[in-house]
């Protein structure tokens, strides 16, 4: 009895041995895959916000010509921005900008 016992003591402690393998092998595959995700989520994040930079730009660019264009007309700043629904703030320092983009 206390040989059946004792063997079974023993296979418990087998399967415990190789259960707690098992869990460091998947505790450290499960870190490689978290820091996988976390650099692909930080690549996309950085893709959107690439995106969004490149957008605004472009819309900066077209408004920023239509801003001038309408100054250069003679349209007083206040006039361009309630026409565009552009803030003063954004007209005067496009304004700002193409005078130092025209002095280079």
């Amino acid at each position: 009895m206390q040989i059946a016992v004792l063997a079974l003591i023993v296979l418990l402690i087998v399967l415990l041995f190789g259960q707690m393998t098992k869990n460091s092998k998947l505790s450290k595959e499960n870190k490689k895959l978290n820091e996988r995700l976390e650099a692909k989520n930080i690549t996309i994040e950085n893709d959107v916000v690439s995106h969004v930079g490149v957008k605004d730009t472009i819309e900066n660019f077209s408004s920023s010509n239509e801003v001038m264009d309408l100054i250069h007309a003679g349209e007083s700043k206040t006039a361009v921005s309630e026409k565009l629904g552009i803030p003063m703030s954004k007209i005067e320092l496009m304004i700002k900008f193409d005078k130092l983009k025209k002095r280079d």
